[in-house]
């Protein structure tokens, strides 16, 4: 029973994948030519790249990007509309807002500018077709039902603190384990390497507290409308981070030193699976969580007793 139901979630995905990767490449695409009809100059990138090769990494990274939030949108519960809103609201934050604001002080990458605007129509295609063809075991309730319970049980001075350390962690998750990757990255950005710069403490602190905030705002809906156990949303929302803030523009960044990627990688991945679980021990209340869990084995036991019949 249990290899049937391996055996059903793996054709699934087999088909679904490439439609939600052709759907991010097809609005990329089409945000290209919009982009240079609207006269707005496109990144600049590296003479060391090629169209070829740049475009074969686009289908991998959309491909990797599926992957990574296709177990987050099977815990969104809700309408089409709202799931669809949540995971464009998640990757527009990730990959239009917060790609050109890191660019910003990282490199000397000129057109970085454009990228809101080419992020739209990539983000709502790619989070349409995830949100249909990923979906959730049941609807459940409404977004406005979920919102209440999520926020009822706390009073607003204790929502207040919280919110506010949600906000502190992410930044002092970045500074720590950047620290311990800095002896070895940061030659590459003192030197200009690459196209990096390496701005003061100052400037990095202040930006990052801007993106806690950003990723606050763009992840609230998904722990609202998320369902099923906690350990189990910690790791889809780690992963979908990691794969929007990190893996996915690694990839398309293959021209970067060996160093700067694999430690960059490994720096992301551990920043976003600390940061999602921060999120969740301060935001999700565990009496919600124990019973999403109780739900969830509910109705996988429906499932099963429904495969036996």
């Amino acid at each position: 029973m249990n290899a049937r139901r391996i055996a059903k979630t793996t054709a699934g995905y087999l088909w679904r994948l490439p439609l939600c990767t052709v759907a991010y490449v097809a609005g990329a695409t089409a945000s290209g030519a919009l982009v240079s009809a609207l006269g707005m100059p496109l990144p600049k990138l590296p003479e060391q790249t090629n169209e070829r090769t740049m475009g074969l990494c686009l289908i991998l990274g959309s491909l990797v990007l599926t992957v990574g939030l296709a177990p987050l949108a099977q815990r969104i519960r809700g309408t089409f509309a709202v799931r669809w809103l949540a995971l464009a609201g998640l990757c527009y934050v990730c990959l239009g807002v917060n790609t050109p604001i890191e660019a910003a002080i990282f490199t000397s990458m000129d057109g970085m500018a454009s990228i809101p605007v080419f992020s739209i129509l990539p983000c709502l295609l790619f989070a349409a077709a995830v949100a249909l063809l990923f979906k959730p075991a049941d609807k459940g309730d409404s977004f406005l039902a979920n919102a209440k319970r999520f926020f009822a049980g706390r009073p607003a001075g204790e929502w207040a603190w919280r919110i506010a350390a949600a906000v502190c962690t992410f930044p002092l998750i970045y500074w720590t384990f950047g620290l311990m990757i800095a002896p070895a990255v940061r030659p590459y950005y003192e030197q200009g390497q690459f196209g990096l710069a390496l701005p003061s403490a100052t400037v990095i602190i202040l930006v990052q507290l801007l993106r806690s905030t950003l990723f606050l705002a763009a992840t609230m809906p998904i722990l609202i409308a998320g369902s099923g156990p906690r350990r189990p949303l910690v790791l889809a929302l780690g992963v979908a981070f990691y794969v929007l803030v990190g893996l996915f523009s690694m990839i398309q960044t293959y021209w970067l030193a060996p160093t700067l990627l694999v430690l960059h990688n490994l720096e992301i991945f551990a920043d976003s699976m600390v940061y999602a679980l921060a999120l969740a021990l301060l935001l999700v209340h565990s009496g919600a969580a124990k019973a999403e869990e109780q739900f969830a084995r509910l109705l996988l036991c429906s499932e099963q007793a429904t495969i036996e019949k």
